[in-house]
């Protein structure tokens, strides 16, 4: 059967309480020493918690409590985090110095901002990672080649939010909301004032396939504002002023100043409401909120509800120094003032199967960057083109042009329809060109395509430009390259394919250090055997030099 739908029946048929049940008392599970005051919320993502601490520390634990790496900054670190679906960590020193470290704790790269952050970075469907500083915007590919900037008018008011649509939204001090598109497209309207808290709602969609966003703006004396294309409108407020908002599914779950939490609909129709126990006016509370209950999480302790609003849970906490986070096991994990990382059980691990990957979560939608046109191969002026995507790429300015120019190099690199020009030395010197271009924009969405040239292509000139574009992107999340080098290394006659075979050793060992262990698993053994002695010398020495740095790791 479908995972999907077999998913789907499972959460149709069974009630929500199967999925997390609480424990009679909390346990303690582990703790261990940090060696400093924690800075941010734990970070918990792919068996593993990441914690910021002061002194420029970053330290990742496994989810029995195991040190995993730690991460010296060489500067004192900003109290943000953020993490890709790769694993992928972003953490940026006061001295505005962005560091980007991959899973196994090993620094991928590095650039020096104009200033420190105003708010946590945060990642796009394709890894792209979006950095704000107070009146600037930086976008990022994963492997780190910057693709725009943008200055804004006034400072940033409250941290951006990711728009559901593959962009984010912020709002400045002048109370404009901002809506900023993956390719730095910045549209803006005017609200009636700051807000407390920006909401994305799921976007709707406009007869010609366009997302339509849109947003609610929850001011801090309770009223709502709905904001679409057609501007705000004015929507029925809260009971009374919040404390913590959150959405999912096309529902608001507020928390209040009274303590109530209440579940409303866009549109402010109250669906049902609860008396908590901890929140207190002025508490700085969290709401995690997926399909198997709502969360209040904070400094003080947390409370666990069903999606119905029974309470199933409440835990007191005390010496936290952040709130603290719950992951899809039912494990809470808190950073105390004695410097310690505690791990408490507070529900029963709910998972029936897991839907995680190792090569990391599954992207929730596509910009459209990996298909070739149906009219690919090589367009009139192809020589002066290639020039202008080289340009602006250097530049770090691609920005709206990076659909167009990205569907160009597609086109030139695949070559499909020009099959005499293709395999001319200027057909493959474009060609190659392209492969190399797309490397440096380096979407994932790219990378099934270059796999597919690589399995395709007869000409080695070719097959090892698009490997090198693939270890430049640093991720492959299908697997369907690493599956293409090993069957290539598995070939008899290698001696004919050296200079390939070499591009591929230097390519996975880009992916194993980008991606760490996950990818290690399978390139470590690839690398093995394009180091053994049955294997061209030149191969052998570029895969043991690979395989030296992993074994860093």
């Amino acid at each position: 059967m479908n995972l999907k739908l077999l998913t789907l029946i499972i959460l149709t048929v069974l009630p929500a309480e199967v999925f997390a049940q609480p424990v009679e008392e909390p346990e303690l599970l582990w703790r261990q020493v940090l060696g400093g005051v924690a800075l941010t919320r734990p970070v918990e993502q792919l068996e593993s918690v990441i914690v910021v601490r002061e002194g420029g520390v970053v330290k990742a634990f496994g989810s029995s409590g195991l040190l995993l790496w730690e991460y010296r900054a060489g500067g004192r670190l900003l109290p943000f985090i953020a993490r890709s679906g790769s694993g992928t960590s972003y953490v940026c020193r006061a001295d505005g110095v962005f560091h980007a470290i991959n899973r196994a704790g090993r620094l991928l790269w590095k650039v020096n901002l104009d200033g420190g952050l105003a708010a946590p970075p945060l990642t796009g469907w394709d890894g792209r990672v979006f950095v704000f500083l107070q009146k600037k915007l930086y976008c990022f590919t994963a492997s780190g080649t910057r693709l725009w900037q943008a200055e804004l008018e006034s400072p940033l008011a409250l941290a951006p939010i990711a728009d559901k649509a593959g962009g984010f939204a912020g709002v400045l001090e002048d109370g404009s909301l901002i809506r900023v598109s993956a390719f730095g497209k910045i549209d803006a309207v005017k609200l009636s004032a700051v807000p407390f808290a920006l909401i994305a709602l799921t976007p709707g969609w406009s007869q010609d396939g366009k997302a339509r966003l849109r947003f609610i703006a929850v001011h801090s004396g309770g009223s709502l504002e709905l904001i679409d294309e057609g501007g705000p409108v004015e929507a029925p407020g809260l009971p009374a002023a919040p404390v913590a908002v959150a959405e999912h599914d096309g529902l608001l779950a507020a928390l209040l100043a009274n303590g109530g939490l209440t579940l409303i609909s866009p549109e402010g129709d109250a669906l049902w409401s609860v008396k908590t126990e901890f929140a207190k006016q002025g508490d700085e509370v969290e709401i995690d909120w997926n399909e198997r209950g709502i969360y209040l999480l904070s400094k003080n302790g947390g409370e666990g509800y069903s999606p119905e609003g029974a309470r199933r849970w409440n835990m007191k906490l005390s010496g936290s120094v952040t709130a603290p986070v719950l992951n899809g096991n039912g494990v809470m994990y808190s950073c105390g003032k004695d410097w310690i990382l505690y791990a408490y059980r507070v529900e029963e691990d709910s998972r029936l199967f897991s839907d995680r990957d190792l090569r990391g979560f599954e992207a929730e939608g596509t910009y459209g960057l990996g298909e070739a046109p149906p009219e690919a191969g090589f367009p009139q002026r192809s020589l002066f083109l290639l020039d202008a995507a080289e340009t602006r790429i250097r530049a770090g300015n691609l920005g709206e042009a990076e659909p167009a120019y990205t569907r160009l190099l597609l086109g030139i690199a695949g070559g499909a329809n020009r099959r005499g020009q293709q395999n001319s030395f200027e057909g493959i010197s474009l060609r190659v060109r392209a492969l190399r271009l797309l490397g440096m924009i380096g979407s994932r969405e790219t990378v099934p395509f270059l796999a597919w040239v690589f399995r395709r292509e007869r000409d080695m000139i070719i097959k090892g430009a698009a490997a090198e574009a693939i270890g430049a992107i640093g991720v492959d999340p299908e697997g369907r390259a690493l599956d293409a080098f090993t069957e290539l290394a598995a070939l008899p006659g290698n001696y004919l394919r050296e200079r390939l075979l070499v591009s591929v050793a230097a390519s996975t060992g880009k992916l194993c250090r980008f991606s760490g262990p996950p990818l290690c698993v399978r390139g470590i053994p690839l690398l093995t055997s394009l180091a053994d002695t049955a294997q061209p010398k030149s191969v052998r020495r570029r895969a043991k030099q690979e395989l030296a740095t992993l074994y860093k790791l």
